[in-house]
Formats: C-alpha cells, structure tokens, sequence
C-alpha cells in the first residue's frame, strides 16, 4: 500500500481517547448501550472515625431507566430496589422496609452503573496511575461541596466498562464497590424491580 494512503487511512481511523474526559466519555456511552446488566458485587466501606472494615457481597441487576436491584446475601440478607419512583430497603431480620422517594442524584455509585451523564458538569476528572493492565483509573472531584461524596477513584476498562467505585465522604468514610462475572443486555425481567410487601412487615417512610 502507498505511504500516503496509508497515513490517510492511520489519520481517519477513530483512536482511544486517553485524557480523563474521553474516559468520562467512554463510561457514559459505554453504559448508555447497555440496555440492563448483571453481576456480583463485593461492597467494603471503612470508617474514618473507627477504621473498622465492613465487607457484603451480592447480586446487583440494573435496567434502564434509572432501575435496580441490590441483593445482598453476605454475611446478612437485605435487598434494595428501585423502581423509577421510589426506593425501597428492606431488611428481613428487621420486619421493616424504608421506603422514600427517588432522587435523581442518589448514589454515585447507582449513577455510574444506570448510566446518568453530566459527570462533567458537576466532578472534575484527571487519570490516576492504572491499579492493573487493561484498566484505567479516574479521580472525580466535586465542582461544588458535596455531603456525600469528597472525592471517587473510578476504575474502568477504555471501553467504558466499570470493574471498581471507590467513594469518599468528608468525614473520611470509604466504600468500595468491585463487580465482577458483569453480563450485559440479557433481557433482564422488568418483576425483579417491582417490591412485594411481605406479610407483617412495618413500613417507614421518609
């Protein structure tokens, strides 16, 4: 092939953006596509006050729009729903459900999976040294003060895929998410976003 057309064609070809914001890109239009998802989770958060370590695993379903499933299984069962509308938790050792309204800009963590955009907006981003091959790592940074959230670490395929969310508070707290056996547009059924009120079961709502 001739040099030149050769340069023409390296010059047309799309390239990975490698800057924080192509990732941010990558992670939005990444989950844009996916229409719902499954996988297993792992969910650590440590206190900054007493540096005590908590360690749940699961099952996480999410479907577009703006549903999921968090199914914890160890060490105690509690699951999390969210229909569209309403949040519900519910623990079974407890006889109780919460529920409360859903507020469009709950957890970072929901909202990097559901696939929320506008991550630019309110964080700034820049890349951290990758944690291993094949996985970027981006730090966002609220714009503006936040109660919840002083600074993440997003770890994430180029293509957009997220393996790990680590969140800090400002009170020093950490929690981390790793998703791992992650299956994408399966069809997952609409039932497992609909809360069923269990029998005896005192509902609480704030």
């Amino acid at each position: 092939m001739h040099a030149g057309w050769l340069a023409l064609l390296l010059l047309s070809a799309p390239a990975p953006d490698p800057s924080a914001r192509g990732l941010v890109r990558a992670i939005e239009g990444h989950n844009a596509r996916t229409a719902d998802l499954v996988a297993r989770f792992s969910q650590s958060y440590r206190s900054g006050m007493l540096g005590r370590e908590i360690v749940e695993r699961g099952v996480v379903w999410v479907k577009r729009p703006g549903r999921m499933r968090w199914e914890y299984k160890d060490p105690e069962a509690k699951l999390f729903i969210s229909d569209g509308r309403s949040f519900y938790f519910y623990v079974p050792a407890d006889r109780q459900v919460l529920v409360s309204e859903q507020d469009p800009r709950h957890s970072l963590a929901a909202r990097l999976l559901s696939g929320a955009g506008g991550l630019l907006d309110e964080f700034e981003a820049s890349l951290e040294a990758p944690p291993e091959d094949g996985v970027m790592r981006l730090r966002l940074v609220p714009r503006t003060a936040q109660s919840d959230v002083s600074s993440a670490t997003v770890d994430a395929e180029p293509d957009g895929r997220i393996r790990a969310v680590l969140i800090e508070d400002l009170q020093g707290n950490r929690t981390r998410f790793r998703f791992e056996s992650v299956r994408e547009n399966t069809g997952v059924a609409d039932r497992l976003f609909r809360f069923e009120l269990p029998k005896g079961v005192e509902v609480i709502r704030g």
